[in-house]
């Protein structure tokens, strides 16, 4: 699926020290990440549908 990857790192102050947050996501092509949205949709279905039913 992905090879390329995304970075983004933000550097806060805290404390006389530096933070530094990386954020690293995958870089899909359009098709993957049609697909993988809608895995995501069915499986946050199921989950709802199971409280829902409680």
């Amino acid at each position: 699926m992905a090879g390329a990857y995304h970075t983004e790192a933000h550097e806060r102050q805290y404390r006389n020290r530096t933070i530094i947050v990386e954020n690293v996501s995958p870089v899909y092509r359009r098709e993957e990440r049609e697909e993988i949205k809608r895995s995501i949709e069915e499986q946050l279905y199921d989950v709802f549908c199971k409280y829902m039913s409680s």
